[in-house]
């Protein structure tokens, strides 16, 4: 958010993984996934980054909830997006007519356009139909249709593994269409967009190494015998007795949790008294974080949910209600600490871009004023992420429903020692899509982090040349330029160039330089070139003589990190992945080839193949026809067409392309020589 505030949380900034998400948003322009188990402080990390950056900003949540524990607006609100589905495919927002459709105010479309970095907290409830809408609207209001989310940079925080997106049944048939599952990693637009994933490792809610291990099992759909065991000799009647300690019981259904919460505070002999709330403004009823008219009565369990400014709580700490008059709530806390209450304000905002000042600022739309606690000897599992519980008793009742549930209950807990049940809980209440466990072995990437942090280098430096050039300091600017060059070649980057040379053409004193600088480069880009090839020889050598990919891959990879544009060692790998049966990681590849140079057949060629090979005919056919037009006297691509014409009912096209065929195999024996 634009405005700062004070970080009254305690921050561990020397945690390794935090510190690649902090410089990859602060240094870069990379899309970033912060992720992590329960209790890695992704919330604490995500504040601090928010209260730190200077990049013009948002932040989103799926939920009213979600966005107010944030400081936020929710995903719905900001960009208006429909409550339905929302099919790539759908015609009611194509890109030409989505400006007529959204009717954004042209202050929203300012700031849509200004933003720099959009952050969505709890990513793992957002589907992968909303990711792409967002995708496209970002495209056609930043005038940058070309780049995914319109070149805005993401960072989305979140677990895959604890609450997924809530999809109907209806409604899931309908995306099944477009998306293999709904999990946002699904989305389209990241096929064109490489987001690094950044799990933080370190945990801060439980030091039992024991239990910490169960829940890693437990969160990857691998809890073995002996943990199943373990966790239901935790097993207490339902009639146990809290012996006077302060016990959350977290349920799966809502209907469960309040039918607990209201008996236990029927049984209580205080009077009640009620709270009432105010409304300022407009405030979603949806989004209250506790009632508008809040009972409670003197022994009732309450949770707070807002930090407190002088660190005596935290959203999630339990207490008990001491005293309460109309004039004064003091609640007692597990420590034996008694505070008195006053009321907490939460604000409804919503983001604005000030042309005076060319900052995003909030502007309040209401507010909601109540004591910061609820009532809680019961959650369901839902609403108690992000919490730390000292005692926790579970009840799935017949079993859990959505993938995580488990694992969020379980990990509210700070020991297994503090951990009870109510019911058993079994193997099928531990499941994991294979979907969420192939995505998260791309996480902590570290080649991928050094590339980015790299390109951020190069950023720095050729900042640090413009600058010195405004200092007339032209000595500095050239070695900062040569330094930069070496790590990322822009000398055919016209725009840069351009700014480059506009700048130097004051110091008319160092003009010979410029053009040394051109040579030096130039000399540095060829020697790079010729080294990178001979990598690409090694490699083809390797790829021809041996059964292990590695070193073949090993070589290529080097010709790239010399001369990122090297479209042999793209074809190498591209290749490669082919031979050893690993097609999915063969396509960008080829594509990349293609967009290089989109002129020559091979590259569509292999594509059509690939995806022929995968069932996908409408790719397929997309590619064979992309090659097609580059070269039409080649049989093997009329004979491709031929077979997927003929695969969908048409014949009479089938029979076109399989005479062309016969006709080029027999005026030239076979594939037509390149030119």
């Amino acid at each position: 958010m634009a405005r700062k505030k004070n970080n009254i949380e305690k921050i561990d900034i020397d945690n390794a993984e935090f510190q690649n998400v902090w410089k990859l948003v602060q240094f870069t322009r990379q899309s970033v996934f912060m992720t992590g188990k329960a209790g890695t402080g992704k919330s604490t990390f995500l504040k601090y980054i928010c209260n730190n950056t200077r990049k013009k900003h948002v932040v989103l949540a799926p939920t009213g909830i979600a966005a107010v524990n944030v400081g936020g607006v929710t995903l719905h609100s900001f960009f208006k997006i429909p409550f339905k589905p929302l099919l790539p495919d759908d015609p009611e927002f194509a890109r030409n007519r989505l400006k007529s459709r959204m009717k954004y105010s042209k202050s929203h479309q300012k700031l849509l356009k200004e933003l720099e970095l959009i952050i969505i907290d709890e990513i793992s409830m957002v589907r992968a139909d909303i990711i792409d809408f967002i995708d496209k609207v970002l495209r056609v209001y930043s005038d940058n249709p070309r780049e995914p989310f319109g070149g805005k940079q993401l960072l989305l925080v979140g677990d895959i593994f604890q609450l997924e997106p809530v999809v109907t049944g209806d409604m899931r048939d309908l995306l099944g269409r477009y998306y293999s599952h709904p999990y946002f990693f699904c989305a389209k637009a990241f096929d064109e967009l490489n987001v690094v994933s950044v799990e933080l490792r370190k945990i801060y809610r439980q030091n039992d190494d024991e239990f910490i291990a169960i829940l890693d099992r437990i969160r990857l759909g691998r809890a073995s015998t002996d943990d199943m065991k373990l966790l239901n000799s935790r097993i207490i009647p339902a009639s146990h007795d809290d012996d006077g300690r302060m016990v959350m019981t977290l349920a799966t259904k809502r209907d469960m949790v309040d039918s607990i919460n209201d008996e236990r505070l029927r049984h209580l002999k205080t009077p009640e008294i009620t709270y009432q709330g105010t409304i300022t403004g407009e405030f979603p009823e949806n989004s209250l974080p506790t009632s508008m008219a809040l009972t409670l009565k003197v022994g009732a369990q309450v949770v707070f949910i807002k930090n407190d400014i002088d660190r005596r709580w935290v959203n999630g700490t339990l207490g008990r209600i001491y005293m309460a008059d109309e004039d004064t709530l003091m609640v007692e806390l597990e420590s034996g600490e008694k505070h008195v209450l006053d009321p907490a304000i939460w604000r409804n905002i919503k983001y604005e871009y000030d042309e005076k000042s060319h900052k995003v600022i909030e502007k309040e739309l209401g507010s909601f004023v109540q004591y910061p606690v609820k009532l809680a000897w019961a959650l369901t599992i839902h609403k108690s992420q992000g919490l730390t519980f000292n005692d926790v008793v579970i009840d799935i009742g017949r079993g859990t429903f959505s993938g995580g549930q488990a694992y969020v209950a379980l990990s509210r807990c700070r020991s297994l020692g503090g951990l009870s049940l109510l019911s058993t809980i079994n193997q099928r209440d531990v499941f994991v899509n294979p979907e969420i466990i192939t995505f998260s072995r791309s996480f902590n990437d570290k080649k991928l982090i050094d590339s980015a942090l790299e390109r951020a280098k190069a950023d720095d430096l050729y900042s640090q040349a413009l600058d010195a050039i405004e200092r007339d300091d032209a000595a500095s600017a050239f070695e900062l330029f040569i330094s930069a060059m070496r790590l990322r070649n822009e000398i055919d980057n016209t725009v840069l160039m351009r700014f480059a040379r506009m700048k130097l053409s004051r110091l008319s004193r160092y003009r010979s330089m410029v053009a040394d600088l051109q040579q030096q480069v130039n000399d540095d880009k060829e020697k790079f070139e010729k080294l990178a090839l001979e990598y690409v020889s090694m490699g083809d050598e390797c790829r021809r003589e041996g059964f292990d990919p590695t070193p073949a891959l090993a070589n290529y990879d080097k010709a790239l990190s010399l001369c990122p544009d090297c479209v042999e060692a793209m074809w190498g790998n591209g290749r490669m992945y082919v031979e050893v049966g690993n097609d999915e990681e063969a396509i960008p590849w080829f594509k990349r080839v293609y967009e290089l140079r989109p002129d020559e057949f091979d590259a569509p060629m292999s594509l059509g193949e690939i995806y022929m090979r995968a069932g996908n005919l409408s790719e397929a056919m997309n590619w064979f026809l992309i090659a097609l037009s580059i070269d039409d006297e080649i049989a093997v691509v009329h004979e491709r067409l031929a077979d997927l014409y003929e695969s969908i009912g048409e014949e009479n096209a089938a029979s076109h392309h399989n005479e062309m065929a016969k006709k080029l195999r027999k005026k030239f024996k076979g594939r037509k020589p390149k030119s």
